[in-house]
């Protein structure tokens, strides 16, 4: 699936098209978490964000759109999903990294 968004992204601004829409919303609420969280604790780790250049450009300007960052607790993500998922991470291990780019 992230192969697809980055050949989707490659084309067109945003995910539906020239708009942002709700779509690009929901989009951006897993990608955002992506790198910093579901890579370790969901084992998602063929490729990072990072990795795709046109989904760490959506990533960033959309994380710099007016109030977006203001949404956005990357201590809050790691401790929620690090603590909440007794059954991926049975002693809520906490990562310290991975260091995240400066959005």
């Amino acid at each position: 699936a992230l192969d697809r968004v980055e050949d989707i992204l490659s084309r067109q601004r945003y995910i539906a098209g020239d708009r942002f829409t709700e779509a690009d919303v929901r989009l951006f609420v897993t990608l955002i978490r992506f790198d910093a969280i579901y890579v370790q604790h969901f084992k998602t780790n063929r490729c990072r964000i990072v990795d795709y250049p046109n989904m760490q450009a959506y990533v960033c300007e959309v994380y710099q759109m007016d109030h977006v960052s203001d949404t956005v607790d990357f201590f809050h993500i790691k401790n929620h999903y690090a603590g909440s998922h007794v059954s991926i991470n049975p002693l809520s291990i906490i990562p310290r990294g991975p260091e995240l780019p400066d959005y």
